[in-house]
């Protein structure tokens, strides 16, 4: 049952939206309690009259929170705010951020504590605003989420056998059992052409992403991989922060 009051709790806001007149609903991630909702009563419009922000502005993406709240539903009221920082990023690091947000809002339940997701998020979004390997940041980011949701993919074994995974391998990816090796009649075109099929991966990528490390050569690979990983809980309707990197 969710606790009917709340103090002083880290969050993140992933997601807001109006709520009648001059309040918001405000989609939270939260260190001790997973992805939360609050009403937050007056947040829009002008600065107060004393000059002082309005809470709404303070509730912006990638902004580090202190919330507090209150209520016996699952939809809360909050109570009190304080903004400890904020994360600045623009361009493509923007829209890989807000595509991270997206991805939180669709595969967390509501009220689903993960233990260290919130310090995965803040990784995220730190190494987002630093001039550290985009691609690389996204796909670990990708990888270790799943792993936290109990979706992890079955990196460094053969589906099957068992046996472990050889870095001159090609393995084809089966959700439901791993990684199949496949085996080619020589090693001719089809081996070269290997990279270039949407649902086979070197057996070295994948031993490399169980680590937590990625060549520049495997990134195009572990794109597919973890585009096809992440996709099968989303469903059907696309993410729409996707249209942003189109746009670019």
């Amino acid at each position: 049952m969710q606790n009917r009051s709340v103090e002083l709790q880290p969050a993140w806001v992933l997601h807001s939206r109006p709520y009648r007149e001059t309040s918001l609903i405000v989609d939270l991630l939260t260190r001790d309690h997973g992805k939360i909702s609050v009403v937050v009563n007056g947040a829009r419009g002008a600065a107060t009259k004393k000059g002082r922000p309005r809470r709404g502005q303070l509730l912006q993406p990638f902004a580090e929170l202190l919330v507090s709240w209150t209520g016996k539903t699952e939809l809360k009221t909050l109570k009190a705010l304080e903004q400890r920082r904020v994360i600045p990023l623009s361009g493509i690091r923007l829209f890989s951020g807000l595509y991270a947000n997206e991805l939180l809002q669709r595969l967390l339940q509501p009220w689903q504590a993960v233990d260290d997701l919130l310090e995965l998020y803040i990784w995220l979004l730190e190494h987002l605003s630093s001039d550290t390997h985009l691609e690389r940041v996204l796909r670990l980011f990708e990888k270790n989420l799943l792993d936290l949701l109990g979706y992890g993919l079955p990196l460094g074994y053969a589906a099957g056998s068992g046996d472990e995974m050889t870095n001159d391998g090609w393995y084809r990816y089966d959700p439901d059992n791993g990684f199949w090796p496949v085996v080619f009649a020589g090693q001719g075109h089809e081996v070269e052409d290997a990279g270039a099929s949407r649902n086979l991966f070197s057996g070295a990528m994948l031993q490399a992403l169980a680590e937590d490390r990625i060549e520049d050569r495997y990134l195009g690979q572990a794109k597919r991989l973890m585009r096809m990983a992440v996709g099968l809980h989303l469903g059907e309707r696309p993410l729409r922060s996707r249209e942003l990197f189109r746009m670019a």
